[in-house]
């Protein structure tokens, strides 16, 4: 018996280095649906080389608000979607249409190989890692909130091995620059779920953030690249901690800040006091 029909979306943003890629490894399945979140670089336009499905919808900062559009214009009941930085392996399509010709679960978690700062090493800490990118209509539905937007439900799950044939080469951001961006994109948004400092206070919370994310690496070099990833995950922690910190009301640095600048301008001109 052959593999029931499948769709795939992939949602893109500004990634013509890496969407042709991506696209050509998803060549496999039945509809293929690319929603262009107004790039302003080729992505509009290589995405059309591959299907006739390609949406162009206004731009928003993370995926999430643009999910739940994508799967409701899906035709298949087996969903498997793809951010613009992940490509699957050419031996992915065969081993996915042969899965879900006997399928063992609705839902299914796909191992990751993360490229930062260009290399994949698995012993920084995010080796191994595995995230839900294939699932059958109803057993996943996505929100809007950040890090979180993929709600389960069922418990009816299988996490793939790479020796089945599938992963994901995830091409993330390939300098430090890149990645204090996209840290700054995410942890802006209200709707998210974020990290909080606990009672010990700001700094304690920094200190155990480096200890958490270097004590799952497998490499104890102080200049190492494992021990640059880590650090660089703890920032985001650090930057996401520091934001709720100031969300919660504890410091209003722009009505701070314009306090000082007419204290400043009075005493210029005694005339606005």
């Amino acid at each position: 018996m052959g593999s029931p029909p499948l769709s795939a979306f992939v949602i893109c943003y500004n990634r013509a280095d890496t969407l042709a890629a991506c696209l050509r490894g998803l060549a496999f399945a039945d509809e293929l649906i690319v929603i262009d979140k107004s790039s302003t670089d080729d992505c509009a336009a290589i995405a059309r080389q591959f299907t006739d499905h390609v949406l162009i919808v206004d731009w928003t900062p993370t995926v999430e608000e643009t999910r739940a559009l994508v799967l409701d214009l899906c035709r298949h009941d087996w969903i498997l979607f793809l951010d613009d930085d992940e490509c699957l392996g050419p031996e992915a399509g065969a081993a996915i249409r042969a899965e879900l010709a006997a399928p063992r679960a609705r839902i299914y978690e796909f191992p990751l190989r993360h490229h930062i700062l260009g290399r994949h090493d698995e012993r920084a800490y995010y080796w191994p890692e595995h995230h839900v990118r294939l699932f059958r209509r109803g057993a996943v539905t996505f929100s809007n909130t950040v890090h979180a937007g993929l709600v389960r439900h069922t418990d009816n799950a299988v996490r793939l091995t790479i020796e089945e044939g599938v992963c994901i080469q995830h091409f993330s951001n390939a300098t430090v620059t890149g990645w204090i961006e996209k840290t700054n994109r995410y942890t802006g948004r209200a709707d998210r779920a974020g990290i909080a400092a606990g009672p010990e206070g700001l700094a304690a919370f920094a200190h155990a953030r480096i200890d958490h994310w270097l004590a799952r690496t497998r490499d104890d070099t102080p200049l190492g690249y494992p021990a640059a990833a880590a650090l660089l995950r703890a920032i985001y922690d650090m930057v996401d901690a520091l934001k709720m910190w100031e969300n919660q009301g504890a410091n209003n640095g722009a009505a701070l800040l314009s306090s000082a600048i007419d204290r400043l301008s009075a005493a210029y001109d005694p005339t606005r006091r």
